[in-house]
């Protein structure tokens, strides 16, 4: 057995871990009886095999340990700490695992065409498996509870260093187990009392939904008081109290929405309110600790806002996932940037005219409504500031290039960003994410942040939660998404909007405000209208030319499947036959 650990210390540490290594990991980590030198394994398994270069929440130096060291030593304790945050995803690309595709991809904000399949089974109805996360997310609660189990013997250097590695804690373990019962609904609760290791079985039930939401809301009231307001500039990335107090309300909006009403048993949207709000106004020495991110450059400073950290004057960044400036050749920009001409990019998050038919017309109006001023064939004039931010459209400039996404089945005629139509199947590309200066053959390099919370969408968490606790919008309700249009130069919402209205403006405001940031996705099953916007047609722009003048015809390119069963993600075929005590979701047995 002493010769298996040397072996593992030493393929560990030489960093050459493959397949075969892993597979050896997990057979000698299931034959050691003895719990102490199992999590030796464990954590030599977690420090060198997962940790990244250049990244401070990452990196962990060489170490040499022994089971007798692992928590009663702080330097190693605080590495094993860093190391919980390793299963947080920037989730740029997250669906599939060749040519991976954002979330949005399996929405109606866009289509990702042949050769980027990891959202492809999701449009057909095909769920098994796909973005399922439990081994990872399970895998990060894991951690936090061998670390939470052990604190009473890690010899923390302060106070204060206890409570903000305990709260850091406490929140990651309330954040993945988040992301597992907003896919599942009530999956089993797994505390410091249910460490399982590697390989092992989980053989527990599932708990309800609503046990579910009681125990992370309860792991965020104990992060809440732990947790620091401010953080130093050299440990931006880790969670704050303002993080903790995101996932709070954007916990209890979920659970207060029409999917889970009947089985929580009570109405949360009053709660939901109060928590967002809190948030909002918390303070550190009088001051707002965070504040939409407004230099006075309207729509710029929403493109900007996901390029530019607190440490560059960006306030409304709550928690993101802290890695390094990416280039052009990292997959979350090459994968989204436009094709064609010099551009270089893969083309692979095309918006549809189903999310593009949503940006209302600059003075407010929707679209199709009485006087928006909307013309067919001149689709793309006076729309909402951030449409220009969000959305690459035929005519427009980017990095030096007009973009010509006409179509014609004679390649040769075709426009330069789309000479067939597997350049882009909708006849547009993404401009949000993409920091126009990160060029093709260039290395040039920009921050380029997955946001997990901001300040915007507490406004808007706040704003839809209140209104649905009154009979009519408030003025606080409109001050709150009027505050979020305002930034970008959007004008203000109509007065004398109904209930019912109001909370039509507030699903629009959502889509446009908090496009591709993974929100619609769940937006709309909590909301009981993924029926609606993902199943049937998904329209393109198709753009041709009539003496050189571009002609626009919105049709058809795809239809989807979507059933009311599939606002939960059935539990993985695999993980029923491991353990016999689940239950499948209904619509998937």
């Amino acid at each position: 057995m002493k010769n298996n650990i040397k072996y593992l210390i030493n393929e560990l540490t030489s960093k050459r871990v493959d397949k075969l290594t892993r597979k050896r990991i997990n057979t000698f980590t299931r034959q050691l009886v003895n719990s102490s030198t199992r999590l030796l394994v464990y954590l030599l398994t977690c420090l060198l095999v997962n940790f990244s270069c250049g990244d401070y929440l990452d990196r962990a130096p060489e170490l040499s340990l022994d089971d007798k060291t692992v928590f009663t030593i702080f330097s190693n304790a605080e590495r094993f700490h860093n190391d919980v945050y390793t299963n947080l995803y920037a989730r740029f690309n997250a669906v599939g695992d060749y040519q991976p595709v954002p979330m949005s991809s399996a929405s109606d904000e866009s289509d990702s065409p042949a050769g980027y399949h990891g959202t492809q089974n999701f449009n057909m109805g095909i769920y098994d498996g796909i973005d399922a996360d439990l081994g990872n997310y399970y895998g990060g609660i894991r951690k936090a509870n061998i670390f939470l189990s052990n604190r009473e013997i890690i010899p923390f250097p302060s106070e204060t260093k206890k409570n903000q590695m305990l709260g850091e804690t406490y929140f990651l373990r309330a954040f993945y187990f988040n992301e597992i019962v907003k896919r599942f609904g009530g999956m089993p609760i797994m505390d410091e009392t249910r460490i399982i290791m590697p390989g092992e079985q989980m053989n527990y039930p599932r708990n309800t939904y609503k046990e579910c939401i009681e125990f992370i809301l309860a792991d965020l009231e104990k992060a809440v008081p732990l947790l620091p307001v401010e953080l130093p500039e050299n440990e931006y990335g880790r969670a704050t109290r303002g993080a903790a107090m995101a996932l709070k309300a954007r916990v209890l909006l979920y659970a207060a929405s029409p999917l889970w009403r009947q089985e929580m048993g009570e109405d949360l949207w009053r709660q939901a309110a109060e928590a967002a709000k809190a948030l909002i106004d918390l303070t550190n020495n009088g001051e707002k600790v965070y504040e939409l991110y407004a230099t006075g450059n309207a729509a710029a400073d929403y493109e900007q806002l996901f390029f530019r950290r607190r440490e560059n004057g960006n306030k409304e960044i709550i928690f993101y996932k802290h890695a390094s400036p990416a280039g052009f050749s990292s997959s979350e920009i090459q994968v989204w940037a436009p094709k064609g001409g010099n551009l270089g990019g893969d083309g692979a998050v095309c918006p549809t005219q189903n999310f593009v038919d949503l940006f209302e017309m600059a003075n407010g109006k929707p679209i199709h409504e009485e006087g928006s001023g909307y013309n067919p064939q001149n689709p793309y004039a006076n729309r909402d500031p951030r449409f220009y931010k969000t959305i690459l459209y035929n005519g427009c400039q980017w990095q030096g290039e007009t973009l010509d996404l006409s179509y014609n089945p004679n390649q040769d005629l075709s426009g330069a960003h789309r000479k067939t139509k597997e350049y882009t199947r909708t006849g547009y590309y993404v401009r949000k994410y993409l920091p126009e200066s990160v060029k093709y053959q260039t290395t040039n390099t920009s921050y380029h942040n997955w946001i997990y919370f901001r300040l915007a969408e507490m406004y808007l968490n706040y704003a839809e939660a209140l209104n649905e606790t009154l009979a009519s919008p408030s003025q606080e309700v409109y001050d709150a998404v009027n505050a979020v249009r305002s930034r970008s130069g959007a004008v203000n919402l109509p007065s004398g909007l109904g209930k019912d209205q109001m909370r039509e403006r507030i699903w629009n405001e959502r889509a446009i405000e908090l496009s591709f940031e993974e929100h619609r996705w769940w937006d709309a099953r909590r909301w009981k209208k993924a029926t609606d916007w993902f199943g049937g047609s998904m329209y393109e722009m198709e753009i041709t030319k009539e003496n050189g003048q571009p002609v626009y015809a919105t049709k058809p390119f795809y239809t989807r499947t979507y059933r009311s069963h599939m606002d939960l993600y059935p539990i993985p075929v695999a993980e029923m036959r491991k353990n016999p005590l689940y239950v499948q979701n209904p619509g998937w047995e």
